[in-house]
């Protein structure tokens, strides 16, 4: 027993004895496998921290939004020109009418140009134009107001006598409806009246009136003329539609 004890070094002297060599670099080897992962994870989350793309980012170039939900830049193109708000409205062109006669346009004659009325026209009634048993009477609007106003379609046209009695019937239609008329301050349009020479048939003419009532299109006003030169035979009393 005691020879025993002198041979066999405690635990401890065991311990603090020196490893061989084969021992000493498994050993190394061991801390090399175990260190080097560690480190590399340790860079990773370092490198992430500092200025990494988080999982959740967008696609390059992607704007983050403004407060109130608007995406920042968006009141610009990507050239860096301004551009119009999306409220921008554009003013409307002026409106414009033709002249029936020329075909040339005139400013300021679009759909708010008012209608001609009784009371700011006068009227005048030309002489006969006779030619193969046809006779022609020219029947003249004009604008003596300050504002150019229109005229479309046919008036309505009477023969009457002093009294105001009627002559006959009114005016029939004849031809085609004409575009608007714009007739300025000053300015005329007229239609043309249209009987028959006396004698083209058996119906004989009509007494000759005092005066010519005359509706203008669309009015309910009448305007009166003195006419005792028209002279319509033939039964045969028609108005053209308003025109130039």
């Amino acid at each position: 027993m005691s020879s025993l004890s002198r041979t066999t070094p405690p635990p401890s002297e065991r311990l603090r004895r020196p490893r061989s060599g084969r021992t000493a670099r498994r050993a190394r080897m061991l801390r090399r496998h175990v260190l080097v992962p560690v480190a590399i994870a340790s860079f990773t989350l370092v490198a992430a921290g500092c200025g990494g793309t988080p999982a959740s980012a967008g696609p390059p170039g992607a704007t983050g939004s403004a407060p109130g939900g608007s995406a920042q830049g968006a009141d610009r193109p990507s050239d860096g020109t301004s551009s119009a708000p999306a409220s921008a409205t554009v003013a409307p062109e002026e409106s414009t009418a033709k002249d029936p006669s020329t075909g040339s346009a005139t400013a300021g004659a679009g759909p708010a140009a008012r209608r001609c009325t009784a009371d700011g026209l006068t009227m005048s009634l030309g002489r006969a134009d006779a030619g193969a048993g046809q006779i022609y009477y020219r029947l003249t609007f004009a604008n003596k107001s300050t504002t150019a106003c229109t005229l479309r379609g046919f008036p309505g046209v009477s023969l009457i006598r002093r009294d105001g009695s009627a002559i006959g019937v009114p005016a029939q239609r004849e031809g085609a409806m004409r575009e608007r008329t714009l007739i300025g301050p000053g300015k005329t349009a007229e239609v043309t009246l249209h009987t028959l020479n006396q004698g083209i048939t058996d119906s004989g003419c009509w007494s000759r009136p005092d005066y010519l009532r005359v509706y203008p299109p669309g009015s309910k006003e009448a305007m009166t003329l003195r006419a005792s030169q028209l002279h319509i035979c033939g039964d045969r009393f028609t108005t053209t539609a308003v025109d130039r």
